[in-house]
């Protein structure tokens, strides 16, 4: 298993459970899949100590040729995610609980496992149509429907409060767009 083989950042080299160095010529291939899944770079680290290995049979299925390892250019961020996974397991749990389940039910229940429209403007607005509707079922279902129409019936909108939000927005837009444009000036 790849797991048993232990990368050595500094030099850029794997080290098999025998202790024989596998090492890359330093080559970006790309990795293309048919499914229209996006492409992604990677290197292939190999040893030639793998021919007269005693366990080959254990490590690799080829008759000819050894051991072969990917790496891809995302590995160390894979790497550091699940490092942080086996520190905070138990966190992790929770957020799948509060979270998951959510898309879980708009793709398996609700069918929702692709978008229609194209650009993520159009998609965005798709989707915040989806996730409206999924929290006022929710709603239903935890207050009832007579409760939240009570609750829509009596509600009173804080337009002072919705001002100022959007006033602060508006400024941060507009300090954000002058740096922009400040800054492709100079250059």
């Amino acid at each position: 298993m790849v797991t048993q083989f232990i990368y050595n950042k500094e030099e850029d080299t794997y080290t098999c459970p025998q202790g024989e160095v596998l090492r890359t010529k330093g080559t970006w291939h790309t990795k293309k899949s048919g499914n229209g899944a996006p492409s992604y770079q990677f290197k292939k680290y190999r040893t030639s100590a793998c021919k007269d290995c005693p366990v080959k049979n254990l490590c690799t299925g080829r008759e000819k040729g050894g051991r072969e390892i990917d790496r891809s250019e995302y590995a160390d961020v894979v790497e550091e995610n699940s490092k942080r996974y086996r520190e905070n397991a138990a966190l992790y749990r929770k957020r799948q609980e509060w979270n998951e389940h959510i898309f879980g039910t708009i793709k398996r229940k609700w069918g929702y496992n692709h978008t229609n429209l194209k650009g993520l403007k159009k998609v965005n607005g798709e989707f915040a149509l989806i996730m409206t509707v999924y929290n006022m079922k929710r709603s239903i279902n935890i207050l009832g429907f007579e409760e939240l129409m009570a609750k829509l019936k009596n509600w009173q909108p804080n337009y002072k409060g919705m001002l100022c939000a959007f006033a602060k927005t508006r400024r941060l837009k507009l300090i954000s767009d002058i740096q922009f444009y400040n800054t492709n000036l100079a250059a």
